[in-house]
């Protein structure tokens, strides 16, 4: 009975250590206490809601003239689409600039206040030291995210909008999250000042949102083509596939069809049909899928980029 006490009690306390350093980072608690002790975060919070209910009375204001809600079914579902891809929308656009915001100052700003020399000579690890600011800015926006939820009920109440729709733009909404928290703390882990670290996220944003106009050239490019011969039909299938990557890296497009698939093909995981061009490929999967599996890797990618970036000595 002693060997048995005496091999199961260092088990227990591993647990418990590995247990205190998940929720008991000491940078998380400075951080949220920091974040959510002043009204910035709750105005924040005010004008993100705000802005996503004035457009839903928007769109409800827009389409509600054209159907009647009370005898037609199918209105009032097509009503409840509207409104919940408004809300997504919404969210992944304000997501992905307010995110970034967070945390390119997370790094810089300690040594701008000359504090980071001090965090450096503790027993904190640059890995918790990355995990923690990412893990404080990464809460605030679930926040964002979760606080978004009764105004997206509002489309269950019309109809129209299933569980797996809401899966996957929860799933969409939290790794665009993460990955742009990420995206701010790799800036500000590279270069040495706030500034710059903001404005080099920003610029990185911005480009992933402008690969849309390159994604409609092609497209252009794509239907333009002529399909007499082999070498044509060859490149019209090649473009449809890059095509496709593009969309499923774009938040923007990656949501919209994704939508457009499952109202179409009424599938969530996979299209069959010809998308881009009369020779493009018949079988992709779901832009939605794509989209988290790669900028989950990116996220972890950028995590241990910044992990080195801040174990590198100060020169």
């Amino acid at each position: 009975m002693e060997s048995t006490t005496s091999i199961e009690a260092p088990k227990k306390i591993e647990r418990q250590s590995l247990l205190s350093r998940l929720i008991d980072n000491p940078v998380i608690l400075k951080e949220l206490r920091g974040r959510m002790r002043g009204g910035q975060a709750f105005i924040l919070l005010s004008i993100y809601l705000g802005v996503i209910a004035m457009f839903i009375l928007f769109v409800y204001s827009v389409i509600s003239p054209s159907y009647s809600f009370g005898f037609d079914p199918s209105a009032r579902q097509d009503a409840g689409k509207a409104i919940f891809g408004t809300v997504v929308l919404l969210e992944l656009l304000l997501v992905s600039f307010i995110a970034p915001g967070l945390t390119a100052g997370a790094i810089t700003s300690e040594r701008e206040h000359q504090t980071y020399e001090i965090l450096r000579t503790t027993l904190l690890s640059a890995r918790s030291l990355v995990l923690g600011k990412l893990g404080s800015a990464f809460a605030y926006i679930l926040l964002l995210i979760l606080t978004a939820i009764p105004l997206q009920s509002i489309a269950f109440l019309l109809g129209g909008v299933g569980l797996g729709e809401m899966i996957a733009s929860g799933l969409m909404l939290i790794v665009t999250a993460v990955f742009f928290c990420t995206l701010g703390i790799f800036f500000s882990s590279l270069l040495k000042r706030t500034l710059a670290a903001t404005v080099s996220s920003y610029a990185a944003i911005l480009f992933s949102f402008l690969v849309i106009v390159f994604i409609f050239f092609l497209i252009a490019y794509t239907e333009a083509l002529s399909y007499n011969s082999a070498i044509e039909q060859f490149t019209e299938y090649i473009l449809g596939i890059i095509i496709w990557a593009l969309v499923s890296t774009n938040p923007l497009m990656a949501a919209i069809i994704s939508e457009v698939i499952l109202v179409e093909d009424q599938s969530l995981f996979y299209t069959t049909s010809q998308m881009f061009g009369s020779n493009g490929p018949t079988f992709l999967p779901s832009p939605w899928i794509v989209y988290v599996l790669f900028y989950t890797g990116f996220t972890l990618l950028l995590i241990f980029l910044s992990i080195q970036l801040v174990k590198r000595p100060e020169r």
